[in-house]
């Protein structure tokens, strides 16, 4: 299950996301209103956890905006404001529960699953499916009255088949339920995880309850469709074993290590809230207490005691509702001064609170786990990605460890297969470093590769071996190897390997256009491609073709041969024309099947042609073929081999893109240089190998911290460029001061000295304030970066409206303008 969290408080989000994380839920977490939009209408959600007070754009209007778009996701508002007209308010605006903060785990989890029972087909608080039974609450599964041992993704994966019993889930839809849009896998973790799920319940005595559909995904095999009639009508449809009971006498921690870790980490952030509270005592004295001063630290308490609550913090949590109480009722612009006894009231709950603060807090049960029982650890151990090197040679396993000091990898090398078998099942690495060729015989090695790929599907293996025939390679990737090298390449390049190899892969849905003047065909398609979780636009009219063109830029378009006004070859040539779009996929469908229209049609630039009428399957075939061919080309052609960010090529032909549709539809674009400070410093102090390596890492932040339709891409050197479409100046500001906290914050790995720390400084410039096109908002943002730099760097500097012209533009290193 996926959900969205949207709430600004950051010690609050921590908290819950790490205990609905904990509990095997997926959470995409995010900070204000507006920003929690573009999340829903770019992702597929379960359940959306809403906070009421948010910047930009408030709880209750986001509810209101999901409603009204048709949406139908469920809607837990979480807030601290709990009075009956707050409720009433979020309920009507289309909410289906509101829980007041702080809450137990226990009743947020409790109301989570009573959301997720409405929504599904099954409105049990137990999932059943014949033999089998899931019960959410104790998060226990047992086929056959026995208990299976499933991982946290086999079990979400298991309860989003019995949740959607008669859909059938593609691949891409599992992906977007049971994983994050941070760190997306490929479709061969669906299938490796499919394959261990039906394992499992193969060895608990039962038969595979879930079937593949082909070519489109899987969905559970009906109880029935095995039996006769006559047996189905004297068996039930779901038997319902009796669960497992809880296990109760599991030792119970009053202080979990992974909150009081928490609170260590948000300390600074909670303690901060308190000076608008002795800002307010202050004015109380001197006679200056105002309207905005009232209302900026009842704002702080009710942040305040929403944190204190979630950390369990009772009394501490009772004293700041207090004050947010009384900032509430009292009237500050009335002409009378306030009476000496009621401000002794605000002053005193106000000592006494940080009175409270400066003691050793002690947790109570909001921040455990449920009831009280087995507490969610919230702890996070973030740690480097091992690598375990299989080599009866130790002198590349040697270099290998020397080298990978200046990269975020860890090395261990074995070098013999009896004790790599060991090493792997105690502790899998993220991946194996192979070479096959042991004094025993290469079928040794081999074998232990074809283990390798049955245990450990998802965990990648490296050969690189001296043996380099095309018989060996051959052998390699019947055995299931993931990549080959020869062990001619250097350290370097097998680190880059395994980096590329590691490096998260990114998903978004694939965007098709199809323009064809029959609806009845459009229908069909949108039948056929809908199912696949593809996002499909169907034009009727070949008159808005250019303008559909840019809005959506698809990665695929299907154009019928004869329309009214243009046909579809003029419509291919017009696309061919054009450097921006010359490279994309073209798919005819055509009544035609002569050799003339045939050739007409690849003449004019398309790469595949169907006629019509056509079958689902070879639409989809072929579609999926093209998509994937594009991917792999675009990869290469568009993409910064060192950073994983866009090129300067794909940066630029994407910045005038953005710019047209801002044009057209008056909406703000900001255009942000980013260069790291003092960076030939440390190349010369640490060498190129850790610039590099700090390139690399900063493109994988970069790409963490922006949306898939930002432009993040590395404009030359140390200097990055970053786009965002319909993002305002100031929130561009603030999403660019957040970034540059991040980066300060990182550690990059330096041989014998990990902490190395670096810092960045930003020009922004928008549209149109700053320029009306590219050069000039380059040329802006350019100057404003070099402000930035020359007041001391570390920090986002915008530009001044106009002040630089295209003809002035002054060059910082590595930040050429075109």
């Amino acid at each position: 299950m996926r959900f969205l969290l949207v709430e600004d408080d950051e010690a609050q989000a921590h908290l819950i996301k790490m205990a609905l994380t904990e509990q095997g839920y997926v959470v995409d977490g995010v900070t204000d209103g507006e920003e929690g939009w573009n999340y829903i209408e770019a992702f597929t959600y379960d359940l959306i956890l809403l906070d009421i007070t948010l910047p930009r754009l408030d709880g209750i209007g986001l509810c209101r905006r999901i409603r009204s778009h048709g949406y139908s996701v469920p809607i837990l508002l979480l807030t601290a404001k709990g009075g009956s007209t707050d409720k009433v308010t979020g309920l009507d605006a289309g909410a289906d529960d509101y829980v007041v903060k702080p809450c137990t785990t226990s009743e947020l989890f409790a109301r989570i699953r009573a959301l997720l029972r409405r929504r599904s087909s099954s409105g049990a608080p137990i999932l059943y499916w014949d033999e089998l039974c899931l019960d959410p609450s104790a998060r226990q599964v047992t086929y056959h009255n026995r208990l299976l041992s499933l991982s946290p993704k086999e079990y979400s994966l298991l309860e989003l088949f019995l949740r959607n019993p008669n859909r059938v889930l593609t691949q891409s839809a599992i992906l977007e339920h049971l994983w994050s849009f941070e760190n997306l896998p490929g479709e061969d973790t669906v299938r490796a995880h499919i394959k261990r799920l039906r394992r499992k319940l193969k060895s608990s005595g039962g038969e595979d309850i879930i079937e593949t559909v082909y070519g489109v995904g899987y969905r559970l095999r009906s109880p029935l469709q095995e039996l006769g009639e006559s047996e189905s009508e004297e068996l039930p449809l779901h038997r319902r074993p009796e669960p497992l009971a809880l296990d109760s006498s599991a030792p119970q921690s009053q202080n979990p290590p992974g909150v009081a870790e928490s609170w260590e980490r948000f300390k600074g952030l909670i303690l901060g809230r308190m000076t608008k509270l002795d800002q307010a005592v202050a004015a109380l004295d001197a006679n200056t207490f105002s309207e905005e001063i009232c209302q900026d630290a009842a704002i702080q308490a009710h942040k305040l005691a929403g944190s204190l609550g979630m950390f369990g913090m009772k009394t501490e949590y009772q004293l700041a509702q207090e004050i947010e109480q009384w900032l509430v009722g009292v009237n500050p612009t009335l002409e009378q001064p306030l009476a000496p006894e009621t401000t002794q009231t605000f002053k005193t709950l106000v000592a006494t609170l940080e009175q409270q603060l400066q003691q050793p807090p002690t947790f109570g049960p909001q921040a455990q786990g449920i009831d009280g029982a087995d507490p969610v650890s919230l702890e996070v151990r973030q740690k480097l990605p091992w690598v375990l090197v299989v080599d009866h040679n130790l002198t590349l396993n040697q270099q290998l460890q020397a080298e990978a000091l200046n990269w975020n990898i860890q090395i261990a090398g074995i070098d013999n297969i009896a004790q790599a078998r060991l090493a792997v099942s105690e502790n899998p690495p993220e991946l194996v470093l192979l070479d096959p060729m042991f004094p025993d015989g290469l079928e040794e090695g081999l074998k232990f590769l074809e283990e390798l790929s049955f245990k450990f599907p998802k965990m990648p293996v490296l050969v690189c071996t001296e043996r380099d025939e095309v018989g060996d390679r051959a052998a390699v990737a019947r055995s299931g190897g993931t990549a080959f090298l020869p062990k001619s390449v250097s350290p370097t390049q097998i680190l880059e390997a395994i980096m590329d190899i590691l490096k998260p892969q990114s998903y978004r849905k694939a965007k098709i256009l199809a323009v064809d003047d029959d609806p009845v065909v459009l229908q069909l398609l949108n039948q056929s491609l809908g199912s696949l979780d593809f996002e499909l636009t169907a034009l009727q009219d070949p008159r808005q073709f250019w303008e559909t063109l840019e809005n959506t830029a698809p990665d695929l378009l299907i154009l019928d041969f004869e329309m009214p006004h243009y046909s579809g070859l003029e419509l291919c040539r017009i696309v061919r024309q054009d450097r921006n779009w010359s490279a994309l996929p073209i798919l005819f469908l055509s009544a035609h099947k002569d050799t003339e229209t045939v050739q007409q049609i690849y003449q004019a630039g398309a790469d595949d042609y169907i006629s019509k009428p056509f079958a689902e399957a070879e639409v989809v075939t072929r579609i999926f073929n093209r998509l994937d061919r594009i991917q792999l080309l675009r990869s290469l052609a568009e993409t910064d081999q060192l950073t994983g960010a866009m090129n300067r090529r794909r940066a630029v032909l994407d910045c005038h893109r953005y710019l047209r549709l801002s044009l057209r539809h008056h909406q703000p674009f900001c255009l942000v240089l980013l260069d790291l400070d003092r960076f030939k410093q440390t190349n010369e102090r640490y060498g190129y190998t850790v610039g590099d390596n700090v390139l690399r890492q900063m493109g994988q932040i970069l790409q963490q911290q922006f949306r898939t339709e930002d432009i993040v891409a590395r404009w030359g050197g140390q200097v990055f460029l970053l786009g965002l479409y319909g993002v305002s100046k100031k929130y561009g500001m603030r999403r660019i001061e957040r970034l540059l906290k991040e980066i300060h914050s990182e550690a990059f790995p330096v041989a014998g000295q990990v902490q190395l720390r670096v810092t960045a400084s930003a020009g922004i410039a928008t549209y149109p304030e700053d320029g009306i096109d590219f050069p000039t908002l380059c040329a802006s943002a350019d100057a404003a970066l070099y402000q930035a730099k020359s007041a001391g760097g570390d920090r986002c500097q915008q530009a001044l409206a106009y002040t630089v012209q295209p003809g002035e533009i002054e060059i910082l290193p590595g930040a050429q303008v075109e």
